[in-house]
């Protein structure tokens, strides 16, 4: 591994990984980095420690660079110096202002399989917002037990409520166009998998036969009349009680997006990924803030959305802010 000379040290290569201890490495050196190593109370949960750091300029072109305890190796050996150290996850600490190379980074994690996390500092540049603290990719298990319970409760219970309605809207669709009542298609959930989103279908049967793949507009030709009314009230959206009560699915969080534009994202948008940290909603944030997906700089504005919900997704007034908007949007049509 390179160290602070530039060198291979043989010696540091022996993984360090106890029983209980998740090993972090900082990627960057600056003082994002040195911040973050700094303060482990601030930013890492207590089970994980910093074993060191990884360059992703030359180490010439570092001022101060002895400042920085145990530099494991350069950007490029991520692989070895997972293998070797017993890495577990990331820090991203790189240059804000150097997105490219922010975004060089991310897809190194992503082709090593390594989790990672971005400081605040990145986001108070790109986003122009301030976060608090870096973005937690594992909740406590309480956390994740009550937001369980909470999905299987409401979502049971709207279920029920709704479902005469679901005849009333079958009916809707089958006299207004040609096709199937509800459809369903491949979205990417949480941590990248793939799983099967049903919907009250509220396109022509043969909206993307010649056109592949497209993002609906505002007055896009390819939604029935019906098919508008259940957008404005969300109401084709109701379907999607079966994915949480299986689980594929949360109540709130990022709206599930498919595979395709998924892929697209990720190598057009830095951090895109991120959204992936966490379960898709029914409902979110950034959809009673914001329209339609309409252009790649509507998807870099509802990112923001995104991400300030997953840094500040346990709070109980923001969950609830949220629910009531979606049934404003319900009641008044106000839906797009």
């Amino acid at each position: 591994m390179e160290n602070k000379t530039g060198t291979v040290d043989q010696k540091t290569s022996q993984p360090t990984s106890r029983q209980g201890v998740e090993n972090v490495v900082i990627i960057g050196l600056n003082r994002i980095g040195l911040t973050v190593y700094n303060n482990p109370r601030r930013f890492l949960r207590p089970v994980e420690k910093v074993v060191g750091f990884v360059n992703v300029y030359p180490l010439e072109e570092i001022d101060n660079v002895e400042q920085y305890p145990n530099i494991l190796g350069h950007l490029s050996e991520l692989a070895e110096i997972i293998e070797a150290h017993d890495i577990q996850k990331a820090i991203i600490a790189v240059d804000p202002h150097d997105v490219q190379k922010v975004h060089e980074v991310v897809q190194n994690c992503d082709q090593n399989n390594l989790k990672y996390d971005l400081i605040s500092d990145l986001y108070d540049v790109v986003y122009g917002q301030t976060f608090k603290e870096i973005l937690k990719d594992i909740q406590r298990p309480i956390e994740i037990s009550f937001r369980r319970f909470f999905d299987l409760l409401v979502s049971l219970t709207l279920f029920i409520l709704f479902l005469p309605s679901w005849i009333l809207i079958a009916i809707a669709i089958k006299l207004d166009s040609p096709g199937t009542v509800l459809y369903s298609q491949e979205r990417v959930g949480k941590n990248g998998r793939i799983f099967r989103i049903f919907k009250f279908r509220s396109m022509r049967s043969d909206a993307e036969k010649y056109a592949g793949p497209q993002l609906a507009t505002r007055n896009d030709p390819r939604i029935t009349r019906v098919g508008r009314f259940l957008r404005k009230t969300r109401l084709d959206e109701l379907p999607q009680l079966i994915n949480v009560i299986i689980g594929d699915m949360s109540l709130i969080g990022p709206r599930p997006e498919r595979p395709y534009f998924v892929e697209k994202y990720k190598r057009e948008i830095p951090f895109y990924v991120n959204r992936l940290k966490v379960k898709p909603g029914v409902t979110g944030l950034a959809q009673v803030e914001t329209g339609y997906d309409e252009s790649i700089e509507d998807v870099r504005e509802k990112l923001k959305y995104d991400l300030y919900y997953i840094d500040h997704r346990d709070s109980l007034w923001l969950n609830l802010k949220i629910l009531f908007k979606t049934v404003w949007v319900v009641l008044t049509a106000q839906g797009q």
